[in-house]
């Protein structure tokens, strides 16, 4: 039960998505470590732009993990929420995977509520048709997009400390970012640990392993004290939902749901 108390005040105080106000009027002693001022125009450098793709890879797993990563946006009236995902291919599905708390205003009703996905060339909605709060996992179900490159739906269903980890996403005001780590161990919760570093908009980022198995989706970062009154943020240790927490029934259910009610009642 404590583990489950700190792991929540760790992901709602610190959360690694980006809020963006419009209007943002924000006095210095209030500004949250997940709050970033935008223009007004809604999308700006976070967005098309900053899809600028490297010529080489390291490994095929680097290579799978740019070519799938996707911008999240989900809208609450004059504020936007913006996070990472990553684009999968499964069962005749195209879906993104991300992180469920990029809910954390509101919202979240599976079959109802959208999410803007941004591609290279492409902006599309997401309709959600699976969230898990408690692990903290979410997936939207989208039309097929031409600029990114699905992967398949393979998650690792084993973990090894010490294990070569990466993912790509787009932290800050930053364009796409590739971050690699290790395998680290348990952490709180249902979450596993990754010796590596995150901050705000690396939310949903997909986490793979060197053969290209999808182990997760960067969720939070961990919380410390310094010995001063206040928190500190510890970006070097971050926390992962595992994709195997998946209820596939559950996601293939909605999946086809989705796709079946699409046009009913027009």
């Amino acid at each position: 039960m404590i583990h489950k108390i700190v792991k929540v005040f760790t992901i709602f105080c610190f959360l690694l998505m980006q809020v963006s106000c419009q209007p943002v009027s924000l006095e210095p002693s209030r500004v949250r470590t997940d709050v970033t001022p935008s223009s007004s125009s809604g999308f700006n450098s976070y967005d098309v732009g900053g899809f600028k793709d490297a010529r080489t890879y390291e490994t095929f797993a680097h290579k799978m993990s740019r070519r799938s990563a996707v911008r999240v946006q989900i809208e609450y009236g004059d504020m936007s929420v913006y996070g990472s995902g990553t684009y999968i291919k499964w069962r005749g599905h195209d879906m993104v995977v991300t992180a469920a708390h990029l809910f954390a205003f509101g919202g979240g009703t599976v079959l109802k509520d959208e999410a803007i996905i941004t591609s290279p060339s492409e902006k599309v909605f997401g309709k959600l048709v699976y969230v898990d709060k408690i692990v903290d996992i979410a997936v939207f179900a989208i039309p097929a997009l031409k600029s990114r490159s699905p992967n398949k739906f393979n998650r690792a269903n084993s973990f090894r400390i010490g294990e070569k980890l990466i993912y790509s996403g787009f932290p800050g005001p930053n364009q796409l970012l590739t971050f690699e780590g290790e395998m680290s161990g348990d952490a709180y919760g249902t979450d596993i640990a990754m010796s590596s570093f995150a901050w705000p908009g690396s939310s949903g980022s997909g986490v793979y392993n060197s053969k290209g198995e999808l182990v997760g989706v960067v969720v939070s970062i961990m919380v410390g004290s310094n010995g001063n009154p206040g928190r500190q943020l510890i970006g070097s240790v971050v926390y992962i939902a595992p994709a195997t927490l998946i209820d596939s029934v559950y996601l293939l259910y909605n999946l086809d749901k989705a796709r079946n009610s699409k046009n009913a009642g027009f």
